[in-house]
């Protein structure tokens, strides 16, 4: 056996003495040991004590000088005695004075003997349904909770969580059934519950309350004193406005590849001859698509209940209106508006907490626009007095009398649409607002456009140089960019409508004659850099010039192309027709640069150069300006 090392787990005597060291325990030796005792004293003890127990010595007297080695099996698997007893049950239950106390986590009575199962339960005797999480009483019937109640009247029993044992004659209950004694009015179930008489019908997903009774939802129970419905998720207040029913996502059915993509053929190719590929999905769903047409059907009436709401979008107060009137044309960028308000408006026709022009939400007939009320004034022909406002829409921050004069310039080669994103922006940080691009973009060198002037004098300009025009998102901080006329008048004859109104959903209100020179031809191009030269129409002599034009962002042969279109498609003659129709689920609002196919006494085609809606009460109307070609 190897030596063992005798560790000690405090100081050495601090008074010097002999120190007795003794061994294993004297209260009894396993088989085959020997117990060895020594007492005197032992000084100069020094190095390492190896000691074996072999035999039982007993000895006396006074070592001196002792030396060596004594190596020493100690037995530590030493019996200890038993000091104390506990019981304990799975759970602790106690009797209560009068009543049950039930202890799942724990659980009381009130008013009445309780019959409580897990798994199973029904109601006897008096109306009540409780719910896996929480049940409310209603008359004078039971509360029962599932984490705590309190026990009244006089119902004693003793309940275990594995069992329970009746006391009296009152109310059995067990961990997995129970069995109703004497007169326990209630029974209940831990995952649902049935409805007796008139009082509760839940279910886990919604709750229905009837009469006056309880809407139960998952996680807590609510009076009520009338009839509600809750669904299992919450709900919120609804919007001002009319809401459309929420319709869920349709996924697109055209496969989209991850990228990258691997092409995969069958067959090798042909050398001898270029190969196209052309991918095109023809699974789409139902309903209008991108260059498809929204056909107003004929119908012997069209009937729509038209609804006109305004608020405040920083307070959600409503504007209650008796007229509502808004405009726009292709050559304004922003909407404008009047309307005449109740004089309980007068509160709210303040400016917002910023300073700046009150942001309202205008819903027509469900479609929203959002618009800054900008001026007010008090009509005292009526009682009560009405107040008059006006004002833009939300796009005029761009061009409001507050917004900088700058000077823009591009110092470095920039796209027209990057020249654009740059204009908004404060010291390079974007301020919000983004662009729809809708026209070719072409690149433009440094240094070769400036301008001084606002946020929206620099944009129109950029637009304008291209031949197109600026136009508001109805919500959004967005500007499109969009072609005066994306595809020439000479060939409007193909092109696809984006609506196609019948005579009997709109009436002529007049029709306007303009006669302009029938140019076929026009120099164009940039001023300093750039290109410059002659755009002539396809098919003619080009021996009708207009006049020149020149433009400093002319610098691409894209944007000279752009700009020579719409220089020459307006020319010859051309009819502003005035369409009045109703404002109609189908269509909405329908906003400048849609083109419309009027289908009168002779089929138009045109596109709308300019919308306004007038509304007074219940009557409302959207005019719409359409350019025709002959």
């Amino acid at each position: 056996m190897a030596s063992t090392d005798l560790l000690f787990g405090q100081l050495p005597n601090p008074s010097g003495g002999p120190v007795e060291i003794v061994f294993g325990d004297d209260s009894g030796l396993p088989p085959g040991a020997v117990e060895l005792l020594a007492s005197g004293t032992i000084t100069g003890l020094r190095g390492r004590i190896g000691v074996r127990v072999a035999t039982r010595l007993r000895a006396a007297g006074t070592l001196t000088g002792l030396r060596g080695r004594i190596g020493v099996l100690f037995d530590v698997n030493v019996e200890r005695p038993l000091a104390a007893t506990t019981v304990s049950g799975w759970q602790d239950a106690r009797a209560v004075h009068a009543s049950t106390q039930v202890r799942y986590e724990q659980a009381q009575p009130v008013h009445a003997a309780v019959q409580a199962v897990w798994q199973d339960g029904r109601t006897v005797g008096a109306p009540h349904q409780a719910r896996w999480q929480q049940a409310q009483p209603l008359a004078a019937v039971v509360r029962q909770v599932m984490q705590q109640a309190q026990g009244l009247g006089s119902a004693p029993a003793l309940q275990r969580f594995e069992e329970a044992e009746r006391l009296r004659s009152m109310a059995l209950q067990g961990m997995q059934r129970a069995q109703p004694l004497a007169a326990a009015p209630v029974l209940q179930r831990f995952e649902d519950a049935t409805r007796l008489r008139h009082l509760v019908q839940a279910r886990f997903e919604e709750a229905l309350g009837r009469q006056a009774g309880v809407l139960s939802s998952f996680g807590r129970a609510v009076p009520l004193s009338r009839v509600w419905a809750s669904r299992y998720e919450e709900a919120r207040k609804p919007l001002p406005g009319i809401s459309k029913p929420v319709q869920p996502p349709v996924d697109d059915p055209c496969y989209v590849p991850s990228l990258p993509a691997h092409l995969v053929f069958e067959e090798l190719a042909d050398s001898s001859q270029p190969v196209n590929l052309v991918f095109v999905c023809e699974r789409h769903g139902p309903g209008p698509q991108p260059g498809e047409t929204i056909v107003v059907p004929v119908r012997r009436t069209y009937i729509v209940i038209n609804n006109i709401t305004l608020h405040r979008v920083d307070t959600g107060a409503e504007l209650r209106a008796y007229s509502f009137s808004m405009s726009l044309d292709h050559q304004s960028w922003t909407w404008s508006w009047t309307a005449t308000l109740h004089s309980d408006a007068a509160d709210h026709l303040g400016r917002d907490s910023a300073g700046d022009p009150a942001e309202l939400a205008v819903f027509v007939n469900g479609v929203e626009f959002r618009l800054r009320l900008e001026a007010k004034s008090r009509d005292r022909r009526f009682s009560p007095t009405r107040w008059a406002v006006s004002g833009k829409g939300k796009a005029s921050v761009l061009g409001s009398a507050d917004a900088p004069k700058q000077s823009f310039r591009n110092l470095v080669d920039r796209t027209a649409q990057q020249l654009i994103a740059d204009v908004l922006t404060v010291n390079g940080v974007p301020m919000g607002w983004t662009v729809d691009w809708g026209l070719e973009d072409w690149l433009v060198p440094a240094g070769a456009w400036a301008i001084q002037g606002n946020y929206i004098d620099a944009i129109n300009d950029i637009a304008g140089a291209a031949g197109g025009y600026v136009q508001p998102h109805n919500t959004a901080a967005t500007l499109r960019v969009l072609p005066r006329y994306p595809l020439a008048p000479w060939y409007w004859d193909s092109i696809t409508p984006d609506f196609e109104i019948p005579a009997d959903a709109a009436e002529v209100e007049g029709t306007e004659y303009i006669d302009k020179p029938a140019y076929n031809r026009v120099f164009l191009g940039g001023i300093g850099v750039g290109v410059f030269g002659p755009f002539t129409r396809a098919g003619t002599a080009g021996n009708v010039i207009a006049p020149q034009v020149n433009h400093a962002l002319i610098t691409h042969p894209d944007a000279h192309r752009q700009r020579g279109i719409a220089e020459l498609s307006d020319t010859g003659k051309q009819e502003r027709i005035t369409l009045n129709m109703q404002v109609l689920p189908e269509t909405g609002v329908i906003v400048p640069g849609k083109f419309i196919r009027y289908l009168g006494d002779t089929p138009v085609m045109g596109i709308v150069r300019s919308t306004s809606i007038e509304w007074s009460r219940p009557r409302l109307r959207q005019t719409l300006e359409i350019e025709t070609h002959a």
